[in-house]
C-alpha cells in the first residue's frame, strides 16, 4: 500500500468516521499519537508503517487494506491535491496528531453518553 494513500484514509477515518475505532480501539489512539509523534514529517513510509500495525493490532487492518484499494481510483482521478490533502502530506505529523486528539475526544463523548444510557436504564 502506497504510504500517502494509507494516511489520507486513516485521516478520513479520523475525521469522518470515529464510530470506526468504536468500541475499544478509541482508548488506544493515545499511544498512536505518541508513537506518529516520533516521526518527521517527510517520513511518510514510517508513518504509514505505525498506522497500519496499530490498525491490524485492532482488527481495522483489512477495513483500511479495502479502503486503500477501493480508493484508489478516487485518488489517481483527483489531479492535483486539495489543500486539505497537500497541508496533510506537508505537516503530517501534526495534522494526524491534531485528528487523533479530536476523534479521541468525541469518541470519550460518545462512550460517556453510552455509559449515562446504561445507568438510567437500570
Amino acid at each position: 500500500m502506497e504510504p500517502e494513500k494509507v494516511i489520507i484514509v486513516f485521516f478520513k477515518w479520523l475525521r469522518e468516521n470515529p464510530s470506526l475505532f468504536m468500541p475499544t480501539a478509541w482508548q488506544d489512539l493515545p499511544k498512536l499519537d505518541t508513537e506518529i509523534a516520533e516521526s518527521a514529517d517527510d517520513e511518510l513510509f514510517p508513518i504509514a508503517m505505525t498506522i497500519s500495525k496499530w490498525c491490524a493490532h485492532h482488527e481495522l487492518g483489512e477495513n483500511l487494506k479495502q479502503d486503500v484499494a477501493q480508493n484508489k481510483k478516487d485518488f489517481d482521478d483527483a489531479g492535483e491535491p486539495t489543500p486539505t490533502t497537500q497541508q496533510m502530506l506537508t505537516n503530517t505529523t501534526q495534522t494526524l496528531r491534531q485528528a487523533i486528539e479530536e476523534a479521541c475526544e468525541k469518541l470519550r463523548q460518545l462512550d460517556a453518553q453510552k455509559l449515562d444510557k446504561g445507568n438510567d436504564s437500570k
